[in-house]
């Protein structure tokens, strides 16, 4: 983990740790935080993203609670707090930077599939 620390950074780790949930919340995190003025319906999103209307609303309905994605009247918007808004940039740009992002893929899928001990 430490050198994880190193290449992204204690508060990416944390983010990630918090609301980074799969590859697919990372999606929805990376497609609401580049087009922050977008206003979709679940299956608007769910064409945008490539995926299936299932697959999607398990994770919206936790970046919800996460207070990262408002939804109100059936439609999804990009609503996190600045606090979060910031972390979620250094998130985002961290995806940009191809050493960075193998390791952000490494402690997603670590997530998603944690070794047996």
């Amino acid at each position: 983990m430490h050198d994880l620390e190193w290449v992204l950074g204690p508060s990416v780790i944390k983010f990630v740790e918090r609301h980074v949930r799969s590859l697919l919340s990372w999606d929805i995190l990376v497609f609401f935080h580049r087009n922050p003025d977008a206003v979709l319906d679940m299956n608007a999103l769910a064409s945008r993203l490539g995926r299936r209307v299932d697959e999607l609303e398990p994770e919206v309905a936790l970046l919800r609670d996460d207070g990262i994605i408002q939804s109100a009247g059936g439609l999804l918007r990009y609503r996190p707090t600045p606090e979060m808004r910031a972390l979620a940039e250094a998130f985002v740009e961290a995806c940009q930077d191809r050493s960075r992002r193998l390791a952000l893929i490494a402690l997603v899928l670590h997530k998603v599939t944690p070794r047996q001990e």
